[in-house]
């Protein structure tokens, strides 16, 4: 069959097909849509372009989403409530309104005219903070609380310099407000800092050393480090000789007043305060005051100390001989002198250098034979 002179030529698919012009109508009739914002029919039109014009009628999805995207956040803002709204949410919605006006400035939805609103809001938002800036500023100078009523009226001057509040511009009040504060106090001095710096660092002779440096007007804190350290020096040194002398009492009165000026302090007095707990807890073993014994051994397991393994055993010691010279009455406490000694025994305690009872060293020892088997 010959074709007609002038027509446009066709091809068979499953019956007549579409002239090869008819993707650039497709994409006009598309373009046309998004021209009168009818955005939706735009876009269907643009997904199912292909051929010479699937790039661009992809930029045209792209401004349509970028659109809608733009546009919907603003208006999502702008439904609030006049309460409910501030300056940064309603900033935000003026910026994605410029942004779909510059995509489209005559795009669905009234943009301009939204755009116009926002900032009226702004404006009023504005002038209501401002108005409570100065409120606030005033109340304030009228309690002469300057420093509240400087920092609202310079706040004010920082956003609207010539804002009228209470009879002056808002930089003027800021000035005014700003004259009537007190005097700053002047910082520290170096050596004032330094020397504090070493007695937190514990260097108690090199603070001392620089705290005697200090001028008059620092006298009165240097004075009170100083009696600090005096007193903290003097509390170790008892301690130390008390412990010495086996009066662990009065070390442990002592190393507590000491961890009291400062807990961190050279010498450690708060392990100081727990050795003492140990020591003594051994010497009431000894003694034979086993009551006394598994109350300060007790405390110093308790405490986690260093010595866990010896203070468990020693206590597991203490309760096995009061169990004994009790008349093994109590099950109760059998049971928890061979859990602590288990604890020592898990822990890797050698008790064959301590100086305890044959009966004692009997059990720990079976302890070790039950665990083995």
């Amino acid at each position: 069959m010959a074709l007609v002179s002038g027509s446009l030529p066709m091809v068979a698919a499953g019956g007549l097909a579409l002239p090869q012009s008819d993707p650039d109508r497709r994409f006009a009739q598309g373009v046309q849509e998004y021209n009168n914002n009818r955005f939706s029919d735009a876009q269907t039109k643009f997904e199912r372009m292909q051929g010479p014009h699937a790039q661009e009628a992809q930029q045209y999805i792209d401004k349509i989403k970028a659109y809608q995207q733009a546009k919907g956040t603003a208006d999502d803002i702008m439904r609030r409530n006049m309460d409910e709204l501030d300056l940064d949410s309603v900033e935000s919605a003026i910026r994605a309104y410029e942004k779909a006006i510059k995509i489209k400035s005559d795009g669905p939805g009234q943009p301009a005219q939204k755009l116009a609103g926002a900032k009226r809001i702004k404006v009023i938002i504005a002038e209501n903070l401002n108005r409570m800036t100065c409120d606030k500023a005033l109340a304030a100078a009228e309690k002469h609380q300057y420093k509240e009523a400087a920092d609202s009226a310079c706040r004010l001057a920082s956003s609207e310099p010539t804002y009228a509040c209470g009879g002056n511009e808002s930089t003027e009040l800021c000035e005014q407000y700003r004259k009537l504060l007190p005097p700053k106090t002047p910082p520290e001095s170096k050596v004032l800092a330094e020397a504090k710096a070493a007695y937190e660092g514990n260097d108690f002779p090199g603070a001392s050393a620089l705290f005697k440096t200090l001028p008059g007007n620092l006298r009165p804190t240097a004075k009170e480090y100083m009696d600090r350290i005096s007193r903290y020096q003097s509390y170790m040194a008892q301690a130390a000789q008390q412990s010495k002398d086996s009066k662990y009492e009065d070390a442990r009165a002592a190393f507590t007043n000491a961890a009291n000026i400062k807990a961190d302090g050279p010498g450690n007095p708060g392990a100081g305060v727990l050795r003492m707990e140990l020591a003594e807890g051994l010497e009431q073993f000894y003694a034979g005051n086993y009551v006394a014994a598994i109350q300060h051994l007790q405390e110093y397991a308790q405490s986690k100390g260093e010595k866990q393994p010896l203070a468990h055993f020693y206590l597991g010691a203490s309760k096995l001989a009061r169990f004994f010279v009790t008349g093994s009455e109590n099950a109760g406490l059998k049971q928890e002198a061979l859990k602590d000694l288990a604890d020592a025994k898990q822990a890797g305690f050698n008790a064959e250098s301590q100086e305890v009872s044959p009966k004692i060293l009997q059990a720990y020892h079976d302890l070790e034979f039950s665990s083995a088997r």
